[in-house]
């Protein structure tokens, strides 16, 4: 053979890639494909969602904090104001005992006997003022006047709910001294806000038919007594109080009507027109018994 011409072994024993025969070839890179990476990180979205659902009692306590500085001295005032209001309308006045006394030895023995109840006006009578009924009339200046005046205190005949006849709730107050008595209708407020309504507050109108009776005992020695009142279970609008005009007793009914206004009347004038005739003509046998004592012992009885 000729050295020019490479042998056909050679050729085969070499392969075609070049490599001999017999040896393995040592891949530069492993084939194998690599394993995808594994992402354990959340979705924004629900990093966010649990974030807030971490922050939410921080955000609760500081609504409830931003709440309480701009709304709770107002919310705790308004809480009072009702708490007071329910004590005017479930009030219960005594009925032992008056509420006007202008008989300075019975006036000195009531403000003796009840001094935290009972002051002595200047004339030397006797005044009870409802604690409820002055507490809440404080707080009700007190949300419109930063600073209230002071109030002399006005005898209260009768503090309680009563209803119109066509069903509106009232709270209704009588005060006053003698014949001057007024009355306070009030439409309650609610716990949502807002203040009482005064939805009359004005004199008691009086039965045109009362003073003839009551005149009946005007002849007697002078003294007035107001007692309480107290509200009548079956007639929601309805109520009366006992008084005393010139020791002579009796009982005032008050109503309450759909235009929020309170009249007054006489229960029984028949019955107090006797009682004055028969208080007259003790109050006469008295003095003349007095005369008779005083010519006895020489001296002349001082005049009424």
């Amino acid at each position: 053979m000729g050295e020019g011409r490479a042998s056909p072994y050679a050729r085969g024993a070499a392969g075609r890639s070049g490599v001999p025969r017999g040896t393995i070839a040592v891949a530069m890179s492993d084939p194998t494909p690599a394993p995808p990476a594994l992402d354990y990180a959340p979705p924004a979205r629900r990093r966010g969602l649990r974030r807030a659902v971490r922050l939410w009692p921080v955000g609760l306590l500081l609504l409830v904090v931003g709440l309480g500085i701009a709304y709770g001295p107002r919310a705790w005032r308004h809480y009072q104001l009702m708490r007071l209001q329910a004590a005017c309308l479930s009030a219960e006045l005594p009925q032992d005992r008056p509420v006007w006394e202008t008989d300075p030895a019975a006036a000195a023995a009531l403000v003796a006997a009840w001094p935290g109840e009972y002051v002595l006006d200047a004339g030397g009578r006797a005044v009870r003022a409802d604690p409820r009924w002055a507490a809440l009339k404080d707080e009700w200046h007190r949300a419109r006047e930063p600073q209230p005046r002071a109030r002399k205190p006005v005898p209260t005949l009768f503090c309680n709910e009563r209803h119109t006849p066509d069903g509106r709730r009232r709270l209704v107050v009588v005060e006053g001294r003698g014949w001057h008595l007024g009355a306070a209708v009030v439409e309650p407020a609610g716990w949502t806000g807002g203040l009482p309504r005064m939805a009359w507050w004005d004199a008691a109108r009086w039965d045109a038919a009362l003073w003839e009776p009551i005149r009946s005992a005007d002849d007697l020695p002078y003294s007035i007594r107001h007692g309480a009142g107290a509200p009548d279970p079956a007639d929601p609008s309805r109520w009366t109080a006992p008084f005393a005009f010139n020791g002579v007793p009796g009982t005032f009914e008050f109503r309450l009507a759909d235009d929020d206004t309170v009249t007054v009347r006489l229960l029984d004038p028949a019955g107090f027109r006797a009682k004055a005739a028969a208080a007259r003509v003790a109050h006469e046998a008295a003095k003349a018994a007095a005369a008779a004592k005083a010519r006895k012992a020489g001296t002349q009885p001082a005049a009424r």
